[in-house]
């Protein structure tokens, strides 16, 4: 599986960072402290952008219709949940696996 790699500082803390993986694929990183998430950044109920949602350090908030997915678990409210990627942290560097 191929892997994006940025730097942690360019990540929030608290915050959220989008990543355009292809033309399909967008990825919401969120960080707090040192520990990193992250998930497809389009919402399963209304394709809203997670990025753009409200996140309070384990949920984000999609700012359309207030769907709400666990950044850590991918587990979203309705019972849909969202594609999450395995995160490396290595001194100041994220990696983040992406399927082909």
């Amino acid at each position: 599986m191929p892997e994006l790699a940025l730097p942690l500082s360019e990540i929030p803390d608290g915050g959220c960072k989008l990543l355009q993986v292809s033309e399909r694929l967008k990825i919401a990183v969120f960080r707090v402290g040192e520990r990193i998430a992250a998930i497809n950044n389009r919402c399963p109920h209304a394709g809203g952008s997670f990025a753009e949602g409200e996140f309070d350090g384990t949920i984000v908030k999609c700012p359309m219709h207030s769907f709400r997915v666990n950044v850590w678990t991918g587990k979203g409210n309705a019972g849909k949940p969202v594609a999450t990627y395995p995160v490396t942290l290595t001194a100041d560097q994220v990696r983040i696996a992406v399927p082909d």
